[in-house]
């Protein structure tokens, strides 16, 4: 009786022992830091706000004319419209100065210039411009920003295209690359234009 006592009591301190059941799985509650995603969004939001307080866009055409490049004193490629025997195109669009809607907030040096010049022959009704005739076009894309790049860069690639729909309009396709050229801080950098515009002969000063 005894031993049978002891054999029952070491059974039982053998059962408590062991640990190769199974383990209650334990849920791994991932704590989010609430308040920097509301700050996040919070400075998304306030960007969002900003919008150019003005945006004049001026698509015109110059009969009669010629375009001329030279570099002003800043060493930046500008251009002068003079009088010639061909018909240069210009689109220009100046945006003024981001304003915060809410606050009224300007963000200074905001605004940019862009533009695209170029020459076609005065004769012409339509054309299409494409990578090998934008040399003879004198094809350049005006940009301007408070950037170090800024002035006339080549059109390197794609199209320029216009069909003269009145005696007074012609409506202008392009799908362009410009590229800013290399120096010490960046290899060539190419970006893109699109625009679909009609343009009217520019207003006489």
């Amino acid at each position: 009786m005894r031993y049978f006592a002891i054999t029952f009591v070491l059974a039982l301190l053998f059962y408590s022992c062991d640990t190769s059941g199974s383990v209650e799985d334990t849920t791994v509650v991932e704590v989010v830091n609430e308040t920097a995603i509301d700050e996040e969004t919070a400075e998304e939001d306030r960007w969002a706000n900003f919008v150019h307080s003005s945006i004049t866009v001026e698509p015109y055409y110059y009969p009669n004319s010629e375009i001329e490049y030279t570099y002003n004193e800043y060493g930046h490629l500008a251009s002068k419209i003079e009088e010639g025997d061909r018909l240069v195109f210009y689109y220009l669009e100046i945006a003024g100065d981001k304003i915060d809607t809410i606050t009224g907030q300007r963000l200074a040096d905001s605004g940019y210039k862009k533009g695209l010049i170029f020459a076609i022959d005065a004769d012409k009704t339509e054309f299409k411009l494409e990578k090998a005739n934008f040399s003879t076009a004198l094809a350049k894309y005006d940009f301007g920003s408070n950037t170090p790049e800024q002035g006339y860069f080549n059109v390197t690639n794609g199209f320029i295209e216009g069909t003269k729909i009145s005696e007074t309009e012609w409506e202008i396709t392009t799908d362009i690359i410009w590229t800013i050229p290399a120096n010490e801080n960046h290899e060539d950098i190419h970006r893109e234009f699109e625009l679909t515009s009609n343009f009217i002969p520019a207003p006489e000063e």
